[in-house]
């Protein structure tokens, strides 16, 4: 008799977990599924801006729980190495594991972008944050890059805000950003709120900018977000940065049988909701190699924010739209949603198709035939490349603000995602922003 085929999962984040239920979900009981993990619970780490602020953070989602839904085997460990042509991957241990299919979704690794500024990763830096409001009211936020997921940023300088003049205090904050226009990627809808937010708390605001030194800065204190690493997998073919090039459904470049999804890919944007989404088109197009009657859709970027204010909370979300020639990213820009009221069910800061609604309730087992639902979801048309025309966009704008490296890392990105070709006026681009660094 035929051994089940063995799918192996390496992450413990968002996309891995994802990735996991999508697969149970698609693919049925048949399938040998193992998590490669470091722990035995998922972390909600997009909750960690409130932390600063005396918020406590939402419970992470212990695995057995999921596993009640969606069961797998769990296997505690890193991902060390892949050898692509034995379809055999090593532990941190030494360990070497078979798999039939491998989803790599180990995440990125976060480096200081700002010299002498307080970098905001996560939960762990939040004493630090805490400190510096104790210290003086004169603080910058800076977000590095304009294809750096900028909610936390914004989340920071609001909570900021709220948080020093309940202590009586006068602030003198400031958003310094890369992007062109507050929160960009979700369109001018949004770039106008986030900009009448800002100046309703006082909060100064500088766009376009790029910084080397928090010296460079007028404040007392700087939180900077960090800049991303890819994990640079052994066997496996990575850019400069470490990052895993991957096509529309998340196979690998030059690695038959390997996927990948989330912060682990050359995909610039990083963020849970597009982790998850990624997660989604890999599981679906390995349950149809293995056999499973689905139609893999390719990945199909639909961005969802939930921002918080330190008061009522802000929900946006943004999916690329067409205006012109398809093939011309120039015209292509968000068709979005801004309001106080959610957009999506269940509201939660992860939006996973599977994932949200185990997040959203103590008792996931009474959710387990959702799926996340948008209430005013846009048509997609499948064969529409969005997450090409995504990365074309980041790279145009990082070129514009004159981040030429950045601007060819988010072209590789998309090279990747249309197998290795651009359009002709983005190569010759990719010609001249070589020439510039």
């Amino acid at each position: 008799m035929k051994p089940a085929p063995h799918i192996l999962v390496a992450g413990g984040g968002v996309a891995a977990v994802e990735a996991v239920v999508a697969l149970r979900a698609l693919a049925g009981p048949l399938p040998r599924i193992t998590l490669l993990a470091p722990g035995d619970e998922l972390p909600q780490r997009p909750a960690a801006v409130a932390a600063p602020f005396g918020f406590g953070l939402p419970a992470p989602l212990p695995f057995d729980a999921i596993r009640r839904h969606a069961p797998f085997d769990l296997r505690r460990g890193t991902l060390a190495a892949v050898d692509p042509e034995r379809h055999v991957a090593t532990d941190d241990a030494g360990a070497e594991l078979a798999y039939d299919k491998l989803l790599v979704a180990v995440g990125a690794r976060p480096v200081p972008a700002l010299e002498g500024a307080i970098t905001f990763a996560g939960a762990a830096d939040a004493p630090a944050v805490a400190a510096a409001l104790d210290e003086t009211a004169r603080l910058a936020f800076v977000l590095p890059s304009a294809s750096s997921w900028a909610l936390p940023v914004y989340e920071l300088a609001l909570m900021a805000a709220a948080e020093l003049r309940d202590r009586g205090a006068e602030p003198e904050l400031t958003v310094v950003t890369a992007e062109p226009a507050p929160l960009w990627v979700f369109g001018a809808e949004a770039a106008a709120a986030i900009r009448d937010l800002l100046a309703e708390r006082g909060i100064a605001l500088r766009t376009g900018m790029r910084v080397g030194d928090a010296a460079a800065l007028d404040a007392d204190r700087v939180i900077a977000l960090p800049l991303l690493r890819g994990p640079a997998v052994p066997g496996l073919e990575h850019d400069q940065d470490g990052f895993l090039p991957v096509d529309r459904h998340g196979r690998v470049v030059g690695a038959p049988d390997v996927f990948a999804a989330g912060d682990a890919t050359t995909f610039p944007l990083k963020q849970g909701g597009l982790a998850a989404q990624q997660a989604d088109a890999a599981a679906a197009a390995i349950a149809a190699e293995l056999g499973v009657p689905v139609e893999p859709a390719p990945f199909a970027p639909v961005i969802r924010g939930l921002l918080l204010t330190g008061g009522a909370p802000l929900y946006l979300r943004a999916e690329l739209t067409a205006s012109g020639e398809p093939d011309n990213v120039t015209s292509r820009r968000p068709s979005a949603a801004v309001s106080q009221r959610t957009l999506w069910w269940p509201p939660g800061k992860i939006a996973g198709r599977y994932l949200a609604p185990l997040l959203a309730t103590a008792r996931p087992q009474l959710l387990a035939p959702a799926q996340l639902q948008d209430y005013r979801p846009g048509a997609v048309d499948e064969d529409r490349d969005d997450a090409r025309e995504l990365a074309l966009l980041l790279a145009g704008e990082e070129a514009a603000l004159g981040d030429y490296a950045q601007a060819l890392r988010a072209l590789d990105a998309a090279a990747a995602l249309s197998g290795g070709l651009l359009p002709e006026e983005w190569a010759r681009r990719r010609d001249e922003w070589r020439m510039m660094i």
